[in-house]
């Protein structure tokens, strides 16, 4: 279940950031009773600046307020830094002719949250397509940008291997990242996976630079199967995010759409386990047939088994478990491939998805993930 990382403490803390305005306050001293500000998860910190406006607008009085504007501000000058960078790369990439489509914080911001400081981001998420990768890496190179780790790009583009690069850059003692995606979906990368996306995507602007973001169906969908996975942080901000989505964009949304490609990107169980907990536990506006239909599918032996591979901590799996996971993964980039060629790939794929410079890294990479699995500690993988 995509909630099987989210405790008591935080489903209260989702609640009182998602309540009707007459209930905020009675989840806000349930979630206070609970928590210790002084030692929060990560996960919960981030949800911090939504509490503080949401608290706010109630006309909440609590002496912890001083304390969450400080975390909303700090959050709000972190993310002016990467919106910054945006709104500078966006003229230069309209330069060489590529397009830009917003991803998860940006997007999520700027559609939706429209308050830089009520969403923080850890990176700057952008979408290009696969044939301007070459173009958009020489330029991000040029301003100081380098990749998170080092690879054959050219290689990366033609055998499919991964849905996004990381880069990394220094600034005034911060480390900044933008990741580039050509897929949105980390399960989809074959050819041609992305297109559909692109021909949904709305246009918008950002301080007058063109740009893209996903329609609301598809921005569902991308929420859904991304934020229900297992993640050493717990990513159940997906939770907020997806109610604003729902509670702005309901009307838009395209149910029969949504299931089918979900069912075409790998993520049926996925969806029907996301969108039944936002029913569930926070009235989201989810039609009743849509569940229905979601839970009368039988999805196959391999669906159910990548589901749990996918929800399950990533230190309590057995290696053969990750690498079948991985295996998945990678497979889908050769649809019409045979097992030969993806077996000459699967150690490409498996170092730039575990984030490694060299494929001789891996034997260590396994045997830390081991160690992980005897002494239960997974902070050493994500």
């Amino acid at each position: 279940m995509p909630a099987s990382q989210i405790d008591s403490t935080q489903l209260s803390l989702l609640k009182a950031c998602l309540a009707p305005a007459d209930e905020i306050e009675r989840h806000w001293r349930a979630w206070r009773e609970q928590a210790d500000l002084d030692s929060l998860d990560d996960a919960s910190n981030r949800l911090l600046p939504l509490l503080y406006r949401r608290l706010e607008a109630a006309g909440i009085a609590d002496p912890d307020m001083a304390r969450l504007r400080g975390v909303y501000r700090y959050h709000w000058c972190r993310n002016q830094l990467l919106l910054a960078e945006l709104r500078r790369l966006l003229p230069a990439l309209r330069e060489l002719g590529v397009e830009v489509l917003l991803l998860k914080g940006a997007a999520l911001i700027h559609r939706y949250y429209h308050d830089p400081g009520i969403r923080p981001m850890s990176d700057l998420d952008i979408m290009i397509r696969p044939e301007d990768m070459e173009a958009v890496f020489a330029l991000l190179r040029e301003r100081g940008w380098q990749p998170k780790v080092q690879a054959d790009l050219d290689r990366m583009r033609t055998r499919r291997l991964i849905h996004a690069v990381d880069f990394r850059r220094d600034w005034n003692g911060r480390v900044l990242e933008i990741d580039v995606h050509w897929t949105p979906l980390h399960r989809s990368t074959w050819p041609g996976a992305e297109k559909a996306f692109w021909e949904r995507s709305l246009a918008t602007s950002v301080d007058g630079q063109a740009c893209s973001v996903l329609d609301p169906t598809d921005q569902l969908l991308h929420l859904c199967l991304h934020g229900g996975a297992w993640n050493v942080m717990p990513p159940f901000r997906w939770v907020a995010d997806a109610c604003h989505v729902l509670r702005d964009d309901a009307e838009a949304i395209d149910w029969e759409r949504l299931i089918e490609d979900a069912r075409r990107h790998h993520g049926h169980v996925m969806l029907r386990a996301t969108l039944g907990y936002l029913r569930e536990e926070f009235a989201a506006p989810v039609p009743e047939a849509v569940t229905r239909r979601l839970a009368a599918t039988r999805p196959t032996h391999a669906e159910r088994l990548e589901h749990r591979l996918l929800t399950r901590q990533i230190a309590a799996a057995r290696l053969d478990q990750l690498l079948l996971l991985e295996w998945f993964n990678h497979s889908r980039a050769y649809p019409r491939g045979g097992v030969l060629r993806r077996l000459v790939a699967f150690p490409d794929y498996l170092r730039l998805s575990w984030k490694l410079d060299h494929w001789h890294q891996i034997p260590g990479f396994i045997t830390r993930r081991l160690v992980a699995r005897l002494t239960g500690k997974s902070h050493h993988f994500r």
